[in-house]
This record gives structure tokens, sequence and C-alpha cells, in this order.
């Protein structure tokens, strides 16, 4: 099991968002102002997020930005075994030293859920693999970490979907989302927005992010006003 915070030289790809248009973008720059409170943990799915992958170009942004970032790297991307990722991204979780917002796709967001007790402060689950229902080619690589979880999640989170994913079909992701508490995010016609769409920044997912740290955000003000 590593944990990698490093970066390479991958340049930015465009895409036609106009949320953010450069580095010094007002609401850019208070997303960052919110982050600087958390370790950033970034979980990839199967086959890991290449350096064209939006996962790999978000923590090169942010670490530029000064927020800790940090991958999980599992010890086989190809062939997933559940008890073995579970255990390093929990691993991953012990060595933080701060609130972890997780930043979790595919197979990465499915094994996230399935570590439901994790103590970390909110998750971004971005299409998160369907192990039971998918209608990707690669399918039967995922099979073991079927059955999908159906129980709330005990951290806030937000489900990002897309109206085209061969992985996870708007019916099921709303499904998802019921029963594991999260506030869906839809995303648009993106594919299963991973490594093959090219989608640079996926400058529409710090949206969605956003959402996830008011809900962090809301849930701590009405456990405040419990204790009080």
């Amino acid at each position: 099991m590593q944990i990698s915070s490093s970066f390479g030289s991958e340049r930015f790809l465009s895409h036609p968002v106009s949320w953010l248009d450069d580095d010094t973008d007002v609401e850019l720059n208070a997303l960052i102002r919110r982050l600087m409170v958390f370790d950033v943990l970034i979980v990839p799915g199967l086959d890991g997020s290449g350096e064209g992958h939006w996962q790999s170009q978000w923590k090169k942004l942010l670490i530029r930005q000064g927020v800790f970032v940090q991958s999980v790297e599992q010890d086989n991307w190809i062939s997933p075994d559940l008890m073995t990722w579970k255990k390093t991204l929990e691993s991953s979780v012990t060595l933080c030293t701060r609130p972890v917002l997780v930043v979790a796709h595919s197979l990465g967001a499915l094994l996230t859920v399935h570590c439901a007790d994790l103590k970390i402060a909110g998750a971004l689950l971005v299409a998160p693999a369907d192990a039971e229902e998918a209608r990707a080619s690669d399918r039967l690589r995922v099979r073991g970490f079927a059955p999908l979880p159906q129980a709330t999640v005990c951290f806030p989170s937000v489900l990002a979907t897309s109206d085209n994913d061969e992985w996870l079909s708007p019916a099921r992701a709303r499904f998802m989302a019921h029963c594991w508490g999260a506030e869906l995010f839809p995303a648009g016609r993106v594919g299963h927005i991973g490594n093959r769409e090219n989608l640079g920044i996926w400058r529409e997912g710090f949206r969605a992010l956003e959402k996830l740290l008011d809900r962090i955000d809301n849930e701590q003000t009405i456990s405040e006003e419990h204790e009080a």
C-alpha cells in the first residue's frame, strides 16, 4: 500500500464550461479556502486515474493552491479485490491528521461506500460503478464488489452521475443516492467521467464538490445546535 501526493507535469485539457476560466476565478478561490481545513483523499477506480484524468488534474491544481491532497494507491488496479482495497483505503484514512474529504470515482466511489463507517468528513462519489447491473464490457472485473451496500452512510455525501454512463444508469444512480442518503448531482452527458472521456480539469465537478462542502457545513451546524 502506498499513498502518493506527488504530481507530474500534465497540462490541463480544455473543457467547454464557463464556471472556471483560470486559477484566479473568484468562485474557485472561495472553494480553495474552504478546502484548506481538510486532508483531501483522492480514491481512483478500476485501472487507476491516468495523467489526463480529472482526479489527477484536480490534484495538481489543488496542491498548487496549497491544499493538502493525497492519492490512494492500490497494489493491483487491474484485478481489484474488495477486502484488499478496503484495507488500503482504511489505512489511508487513518494516516490523515485532519478531517478527511474523499473525492472518489467509479469503483473507488463504490469502495468508499463499502467502508461506510469510515471516520471522514464527507465524500464526493463520482459515477459509482454498478457492480450489479452495469452494461460495461469490463463489468465482470468488479463482480467481487457486489452486492451493493444499501444502508445509509454515516458521512455527508454527494453522488455525481452522468446520463450516458455505461457503468451506472440514471435510475440506478437515483436508487443508490436514496439508499446511501447522498445528494444527487446530475453532471449531464459526460460518459463515465473517467479516463476515456478526456474531461481535463472537469470544471463542472467543482460544483458538486461545492455542494458537498455546503452539506458538511449544514450538518455541522445542526449538530452544534443539538449540542447547545
